[in-house]
């Protein structure tokens, strides 16, 4: 199988390459950056990248990087992760243009194609899901409020243009909660600032572990679901406090209780920790999926 995929340097992107080409399949990742930069910076945690860089290896034919504009359609199954982290950054007005830019020019220039793989996978948000005590499954309106909600509903709607344009075969919305892993995201991100929890926070924030949103992305690779959308998310709630609590598990420092968190309200990311979300992953559910790290408390 071969697998095109759009942001194939970010965090999922990367970790989905190692698992494909362990797998034997053909990768090939789409970047805006120029080829060599994104390989330096993947070649000090993944290796097939330093094997790339490194003159003593043959060129590998099953990996390849490359830039939009050389990329002609080619492939079996498109996966779009494309896009600037959410969680890198505050999001103040002008980067919410910037994250808005970096997910629809790579929109467009793959509406500019001929043809497309079959298969494609369009990664969004659960933050387009209302805040609810309820759970909420594929089946939910999409009715969610503030920018990032929007964000993710535009770029739904833009791949939804797409899909008109060429009628893939299999045509998936993966909408994802906060994706969580001891190697990058949230967790390695949050080992940079002082451990804290916060007094009120019993609200429920939907979550995926890596490599069980990698599993979920080799399910969807296959075409094996119906069209449509599919949540990304683990079927085991858990709370604000309780993902404070993972990203600092293996602290040595008692974390700090406080009430605002740490976040400033003109920063939009608060809208991700802020969010009270029951949100089932019913499709992945239906299609017999097993999930490896259902519950928070079993991310080392």
């Amino acid at each position: 199988m071969h697998v095109v995929i759009a942001g194939g340097s970010g965090f999922i992107g990367a970790n989905l390459t190692q698992v494909l080409l362990k797998q034997q399949h053909q990768v090939t990742i789409l970047t805006h950056s120029e080829v060599h930069k994104v390989l330096s910076r993947l070649s000090k945690h993944y290796v097939f990248a330093k094997a790339l860089l490194d003159a003593e290896f043959a060129p590998n034919r099953d990996i390849t990087v490359m830039p939009y504009e050389d990329y002609s359609g080619e492939g079996d199954v498109l996966i779009n992760l494309a896009g600037e982290s959410l969680g890198a950054k505050a999001i103040t007005m002008r980067r919410l243009h910037q994250l808005e830019k970096s997910r629809t020019t790579v929109l467009d220039d793959l509406a500019s194609q001929v043809a497309l793989p079959p298969i494609f996978i369009q990664a969004s948000a659960v933050a387009l899901y209302p805040n609810s005590d309820l759970s909420q499954d594929e089946s939910a309106p999409t009715t969610g409020e503030g920018e990032i909600a929007d964000l993710a509903r535009l770029v739904e709607s833009k791949a939804q243009a797409l899909n008109e344009q060429f009628h893939f075969k299999h045509f998936y919305l993966a909408r994802f909660g906060i994706v969580l892993h001891r190697s990058g995201g949230l967790i390695k991100k949050a080992s940079f600032l002082p451990p804290f929890t916060v007094i009120h926070g019993d609200n429920t924030i939907p979550f995926i572990e890596l490599n069980d949103a990698i599993e979920a992305l080799l399910l969807l690779c296959n075409g094996a679901i119906e069209s449509g959308p599919v949540n990304f998310t683990s079927p085991c709630a858990a709370t604000l406090k309780e993902l404070l609590r993972c990203c600092y598990k293996h602290s040595r420092l008692p974390q700090l209780p406080i009430i605002t968190g740490f976040l400033r309200h003109s920063d939009r990311r608060i809208q991700l920790l802020s969010a009270n979300q029951h949100i089932e992953p019913k499709v992945l559910l239906q299609n017999q999926f097993k999930f490896k790290h259902a519950d928070i408390s079993s991310i080392d």
